[in-house]
């Protein structure tokens, strides 16, 4: 699978913003535990955030891996090992895949897994936390927790459930 193609369905799969995977350095990406930290200099809210790899995620990176080559991004951008995929590159990705439905950015693909995530009777919490959101106000100041366990399961659930749709999105 291209590079796009595999960055579209990390995007879908863990539901990180495009700029935090673009970004991504090996150094962070840890697929003997499953967990991928975000560095809060790559963080829209400024903190570290882990995301929680399902076994389909490790398989995308551990492709990935072999893409990148010695290169310390997870998505280098074509000819140079220094800087990351372009976001048209994505873009473009994005707009080659055709869904009998209309047409629909990358962002909608985090909107798209809350909602469902949400619907299927999990935690506002818990999806929040793993969209890495911050929450506001007095129950943002009280709510420290960070739902590591929950986030997981839900992570690996949304994969297989993903996975289960048949959709090819690996071609």
């Amino acid at each position: 699978m291209s590079g796009g193609k595999l960055a579209l369905n990390i995007i879908l799969l863990t539901l990180v913003r495009k700029s935090e995977l673009m970004h991504a350095r090996w150094i962070n990406v840890h697929l003997e535990t499953g967990e991928w930290v975000i560095p809060e200099e790559q963080s829209k809210t400024g903190q570290p955030h882990i995301v929680y790899l399902s076994l389909q995620v490790r398989e995308m990176f551990q492709e990935l891996r072999h893409l990148a080559g010695d290169s310390e991004l997870v998505l280098p951008g074509r000819g140079s090992l220094t800087k990351p995929f372009a976001s048209n590159a994505l873009n473009q990705a994005m707009g080659a895949m055709s869904f009998p439905i209309p047409p629909f950015t990358i962002h909608d693909l985090r909107r798209t897994g809350s909602t469902i995530l949400q619907e299927q009777g999990l935690s506002s919490d818990v999806v929040e936390k793993a969209l890495n959101h911050s929450v506001g106000g007095v129950r943002g100041v009280y709510n420290r927790a960070k739902y590591a366990d929950q986030r997981k399961a839900m992570l690996q659930s949304w994969a297989d459930y993903i996975s289960s749709l048949n959709v090819p999105l690996h071609h």
